[in-house]
């Protein structure tokens, strides 16, 4: 019997990792009127609050999809008061998004109530065993980096998480959202 991990044995343990993060992270956020947004449209919602204005051609490319997909998403974000547009100032026939502050209240709640859920779960493991998560997430992270990343997914800097040391940008990959029109100075 090998000491060596098997491939299928990782790729299970990766799925399975990847669907109870799911769980945890992405977990409706339900306001007392019971509005809520999904973890897409909270995703997406940070986004459009992270930098300068957006278009909805910037959120098509930021989420890969058509723009009536992004439309669509904007619309129901509109009808939820979450988002609202201007006229962009640098093309008139355009329209910026920008968040209104109840999106924000929302994105803030949603933020609190992952971090509850992190601690709770971190904190009911010994120290012993939080450092060897925290350097087995870190070195999970390093392996599955070293194949490079098919550009559409989630960037992790801007979008997903908010992180000044961008682990993705540490493997010299860029961010998949600066070529929008909109993050351009």
């Amino acid at each position: 019997m090998t000491h060596e991990p098997h491939a299928r044995r990782i790729a299970r343990d990766l799925h399975m990792l990847a669907d109870l993060t799911r769980r945890i992270l992405e977990s409706d956020v339900n306001a007392a009127d019971g509005e809520g947004a999904s973890f897409t449209q909270i995703v997406i919602l940070k986004w459009l609050d992270s930098a300068g204005p957006r278009r909805a051609q910037d959120v098509a490319k930021y989420l890969s999809s058509s723009a009536p997909a992004a439309t669509q998403l904007i619309g129901r974000l509109r009808r939820k008061g979450l988002v609202k547009s201007r006229p962009s100032l640098s093309d008139g026939r355009a329209e910026d998004l920008f968040i209104t502050p109840r999106a924000r209240a929302l994105v803030r709640r949603h933020e609190a109530l992952k971090m509850r859920r992190i601690e709770r779960l971190w904190a009911g493991l010994p120290e012993v065993k939080r450092r060897i998560v925290a350097q087995g997430l870190e070195a999970a992270i390093d392996l599955l980096l070293t194949e490079k990343p098919s550009g559409k997914e989630m960037c992790l800097h801007c979008g997903a998480y908010e992180s000044p040391n961008c682990v993705i940008r540490q493997h010299g990959f860029s961010c998949p959202t600066e070529s929008c029109s909109a993050a351009k100075p």
